[in-house]
């Protein structure tokens, strides 16, 4: 009987993990001190905030303010939900605040 026991167990553990889902993968967002040409060339200044995107995974979010700029992401079921946190502080001109954002592909911006 305790022959059986462990086998028996690990086929169910076995079959029971084969059905889970797979475990998100997080999205993962960086503010950028250095911007790449091609998408510097893309930014409008007038426009508070711009979604660039290079292919279906690495995206670029411009954000033009005059206080600091903090950015977050999150995935929420299928979706890519940015937060942004602006400070108190505030400077004469907007600056832009650009971010790249590498996320998994079957999440829907």
């Amino acid at each position: 009987m305790k022959k059986w026991m462990l086998p028996v167990l690990f086929c169910l553990f076995l079959i029971g993990g084969c059905d889970s889902a797979p475990l998100p993968v997080s999205p993962k967002i960086q503010e950028l001190t250095i911007v790449p040409d091609h998408i510097q060339q893309h930014i409008i200044a007038k426009d508070r905030i711009q979604l660039l995107y290079e292919d279906n995974v690495t995206y670029y979010l411009v954000m033009f303010s005059k206080g600091n700029v903090l950015a977050s992401a999150a995935a929420n079921e299928d979706r890519l939900v940015i937060h942004f946190k602006e400070g108190s502080e505030q400077k004469k001109e907007a600056q832009p605040y650009v971010y790249a954002i590498n996320k998994s592909p079957e999440l829907i911006y």
